[in-house]
């Protein structure tokens, strides 16, 4: 199998594993050319809104909020309200502690870039959207001021390679993730912060004055956050998100520089990540990106083993991870986590991260049976 007909393999089994066929009726009922009330009467018939996750309810209210002229049966109504208002409050106790701590950047002179959903809100406030933390980049070399500013302010730190989470104290609960760069696992990342940072606009934001990235930026920014969503396993809510965020920014009038974009990619090396998250994002709703996006940058060889990559992380690696937990020896320590097991469990993370070799992956994958190994 040539490797761009491997993506759209794999990209089909990631589009029936990420969404169930409900979801993804929604999702072009609510950004497809057109959705008539005899559509929605007959999805809404057999439809049990109390049975659905919470972004299944947010597809369906974001349905609303796009389509005003549809009429929605009384059966739904207090539930979807109910889930809007749960996002609304979500979203004002994130703004509040993100207003704190960017105020303080402020006072301090440290500029930053806000990112991803919390960008989202600036460009587009009214419309739901469920939030885990509010993302914001400062340049690297205020970082480290940075992060002492938010622990002045009583926030408790849990650092990675790229951010750190700013937590409620004596909490896991996470409400700013601090970036130095935003993570693509390319090794190349860092000269993306510079242009980010010269193209993105002065804004008033919550209360605070902070620079919102211009279109391009977004769309790269939310190809690469898909990507990662898609190969990390996270929520399907996250990754609804980058549909309609990327419907959005591409729909607004004014012109669009796709070179900006093209540029990111090849600057970042993260070429075959946004092509393969904009084919993810066309296989649902064709028509968003210029014909042939990247493809031309991109072999049928690379396109393989990316793929290989791509599956063994998510089906391998992800779960492993999500088992295990985050790497955190004092809080082992404190809730008496017998060590032995939370140690040799990281070992073997460790080493399956990193096998050399994609015979060795394919091996793996293999055994497991998924899709990427059927010829």
């Amino acid at each position: 199998m040539k490797g761009k007909e491997l993506v759209h393999k794999v990209l089909d089994y990631l589009g029936r594993e990420t969404m169930d066929t409900e979801e993804r009726r929604l999702l072009t009922m609510s950004l497809g050319p057109s959705v008539s009330q005899e559509e929605l009467d007959a999805f809404l018939k057999d439809w049990d809104i109390e049975k659905v996750p919470i972004h299944s309810v947010i597809l369906l209210a974001s349905l609303m909020k796009i389509h005003p002229e549809l009429s929605f049966p009384d059966s739904v109504l207090p539930r979807l309200k109910g889930v809007l208002n749960f996002c609304r409050f979500q979203s004002l106790k994130l703004f509040s502690h993100f207003s704190r701590i960017a105020g303080a950047l402020n006072r301090r002179n440290i500029p930053f870039v806000i990112l991803k959903g919390g960008a989202m809100k600036v460009y587009r406030p009214e419309f739901p959207r469920w939030m885990g933390d509010v993302d914001i980049l400062v340049k690297e070399k205020d970082f480290h001021a940075a992060e002492t500013v938010a622990e002045e302010l009583g926030y408790s730190p849990f650092r990675c390679s790229h951010s750190t989470d700013l937590r409620i104290a004596g909490t896991d609960e996470s409400v700013v993730d601090l970036h130095r760069f935003i993570q693509m696992h390319t090794g190349e990342e860092r000269p993306f912060n510079d242009d980010l940072f010269r193209r993105a606009g002065k804004e008033r934001m919550f209360s605070s004055d902070g620079l919102l990235p211009c279109r391009e930026d977004m769309v790269f920014i939310s190809l690469v956050n898909l990507y990662k969503n898609l190969s990390e396993r996270t929520s399907a809510g996250s990754v609804l998100n980058s549909f309609f965020d990327l419907h959005y920014l591409l729909g607004l009038q004014g012109g669009f520089d796709w070179g900006i974009v093209r540029e990111n990619a090849a600057r970042t090396r993260s070429e075959i990540q946004v092509w393969m998250a904009a084919a993810f994002v066309s296989s649902l709703l064709p028509g968003l990106f210029p014909e042939g996006f990247l493809s031309d940058r991109i072999d049928d060889r690379a396109a393989e083993a990316h793929c290989l990559r791509l599956m063994y992380k998510r089906e391998v690696l992800s779960p492993m991870r999500a088992e295990i937990g985050e790497f955190n020896l004092a809080k082992a320590f404190r809730e008496i986590r017998p060590l032995a097991p939370y140690v040799g469990r990281r070992a073997k993370f460790f080493f399956l991260k990193r096998i050399p070799g994609l015979k060795a992956k394919m091996k793996i994958l293999r055994d497991k049976g998924f899709l990427v190994n059927e010829e």
